[in-house]
């Protein structure tokens, strides 16, 4: 959802009159933080991929380092609004994965519901180390990845209500760059 809506976001910018060139004087604090979560994250699907057993032991240990570096860059920007909405996204997906064994748990009727059949497998099988399928123990099922976009959508995916908050602050972010709102919080001046 996020490149739904940074495109959107950039898109409904155009339309409001911002411009592109505004979006280089955006400033991500802590943007390193921000990429050694996603650098750890990616690592561990690789050699989870590879059959690396101590990174899928480890899973819930890597999601929990993973979540610690992503929190650190989103609170050097809790100046700025939209990475509130960011902030309380990725918060409501550290809860549901924490609480189930540091994976997301996913609904096998909904990934069904949007062509999915591979992944659903996947999963299953244990191929993908960063989900679980819902059963009768899963905790938090509200906060899981229950939501799914009609399958006529050009890219099918299965999300959650953090997602959504997470894709709701990044297009809010983009509209505030393109449209030249450098301040995204009140001063107080």
């Amino acid at each position: 959802m996020l490149v739904e809506s940074l495109g959107g976001g950039l898109l409904v910018g155009k339309a409001r009159g911002g411009k592109f060139s505004n979006i280089s004087s955006g400033e991500i604090r802590g943007w390193y933080f921000i990429g050694a979560s996603f650098l750890v994250e990616f690592s561990a699907v690789y050699f989870a991929s590879k059959g690396v057993k101590l990174v899928v032991d480890g899973i819930p240990f890597i999601h929990l380092l993973s979540y610690i570096l992503l929190f650190f860059g989103l609170f050097m920007n809790l100046d700025k609004y939209p990475f509130w909405i960011i902030t309380a996204g990725v918060l409501l997906n550290f809860i549901v994965i924490m609480a189930n064994g540091g994976q997301m748990p996913i609904s096998k009727e909904a990934l069904i519901s949007v062509g999915l059949l591979d992944n659903a497998a996947a999963i299953e099988q244990g191929r993908i180390i960063t989900h679980t399928l819902i059963n009768d123990a899963t905790k938090l099922r509200f906060l899981s990845d229950i939501l799914a976009l009609p399958k006529y959508y050009p890219r099918p995916k299965v999300y959650s209500l953090g997602d959504i908050f997470m894709a709701a602050g990044v297009f809010i972010y983009v509209q505030h760059l393109m449209l030249g709102k450098q301040k995204n919080r009140p001063t107080g001046k």
